[in-house]
């Protein structure tokens, strides 16, 4: 019978912080991009002076809740997968061909942060058209919501490492 290790402050500190960046943030999120479209709505069709930076932050705000959303279900492993052949495969050659796939969800999320730094680098100074704030904004989600997707996936990968070497 094995038991579970007792978990650090540190590891429930992480666990509170994740919770709180894929999950308070993109509620958050959701619910001011309610009030947002809302609000647009009835200045459009109320009063027939629909406000010019509504629809830009309603589109940020969906924006960031999506990326969010991703690094959420990449850390419960929830994305939408085939496991076809996964689940026909036992043992060491199950773990080796999650540990590949890991890897290149790895190699993905590496490409996709370094492009949306040099993304960033190249928006941040452009102001956005109705808000007029740094388009960077708009962009930094991508490098942000790479890096705790790459912490979930390499967390993962470390794992299956883990129990390969203990086979």
């Amino acid at each position: 019978m094995t038991s579970k290790r007792p978990r650090s402050s540190w590891q429930r500190f992480w666990e509170g912080a994740f919770r709180l960046v894929e999950q308070g943030v993109p509620s958050l999120a959701l619910f001011v991009m309610f009030l947002v479209v809302v609000y647009q709505v009835f200045m459009r069709d109320v009063l027939t002076k629909p406000p010019t930076w509504s629809d830009e932050l309603a589109r940020y705000l969906y924006i960031y809740l999506v990326f969010l959303g991703a690094a959420h279900i990449s850390r419960k492993h929830a994305h939408i997968r085939m496991d076809f052949l996964p689940t026909r495969l036992l043992g060491r050659s199950r773990a080796l061909l999650l540990l590949v796939h890991e890897v290149v969800i790895i190699a993905f999320l590496l490409y996709a942060f370094l492009s949306g730094v040099t993304f960033y680098a190249f928006y941040h100074k452009i102001p956005s058209p109705a808000m007029e704030m740094p388009s960077g904004y708009l962009v930094a989600i991508v490098p942000f919501a790479c890096v705790l997707m790459l912490i979930h996936h390499g967390s993962a990968a470390l794992g299956l490492i883990q129990s390969l070497r203990a086979r």
